[in-house]
C-alpha cells in the first residue's frame, strides 16, 4: 500500500511539468491525493488550497523582475509533495486506528468517536456508503 501511495504522490509532482498546466485543476487532484493518503485534516491540504497566481504583485509589474507566478506555485507544490513522499519513505504509513479515522472524520467528530459519548452513531451516520466501505476495509487491513 505504501508503494501505491508514493506512486500517487509522485504522479502529482509529474503533473506540474505538463505543458498545458492548469493550477486550479492540479490543486483539485492534489487535494484529493493528499486526503487519500494522509486524511482530510492534513495541513498540507491547506497549503495546496492556498496556492494562487498573484498577478497584482509589484514584482510582476517590475519589468526587470524574474518573478514568475505560475513557476512559484509549481515550486511550492513540488516541495509539499516531495516532503510528503519523503515522510512516507522514511516513516511508512500510519496504521493506528486514530490515523485511519482521521481520514474520514474531522477533529470534533474524532473526539466524539474516541470518547464514551452516545453520539457515536450520529457521527458515523454522516459518512456516505462508499466512505463507510473504504473505512471498514482500511480498519481490516490495519488489524494485526
Amino acid at each position: 500500500m505504501k508503494a501505491k501511495y508514493i506512486q500517487l504522490l509522485k504522479s502529482q509532482v509529474e503533473k506540474l511539468d505538463v505543458s498545458d498546466f492548469d493550477l486550479e485543476a492540479w490543486k483539485s487532484s492534489a487535494v484529493s491525493a493528499l486526503e487519500r493518503v494522509f486524511g482530510k485534516a492534513d495541513s498540507r491540504i491547506t497549503h495546496i488550497e492556498g496556492l494562487k497566481i498573484d498577478y497584482s504583485s509589484w514584482a510582476l509589474r517590475d519589468s526587470n523582475s524574474q518573478y514568475k507566478p505560475v513557476e512559484s506555485c509549481k515550486r511550492k507544490g513540488r516541495e509539499i509533495f516531495n516532503s510528503a513522499i519523503e515522510e512516507l519513505e522514511l516513516f511508512g504509513m500510519a496504521t493506528g486506528k486514530e490515523s485511519i479515522l482521521e481520514a474520514y472524520f474531522g477533529p470534533e467528530d474524532l473526539k466524539i468517536l474516541l470518547s464514551e459519548s452516545a453520539e457515536k452513531k450520529n457521527v458515523i451516520k454522516k459518512l456516505k456508503k462508499e466512505e463507510l466501505l473504504q473505512l471498514t476495509l482500511k480498519l481490516i487491513e490495519a488489524y494485526p
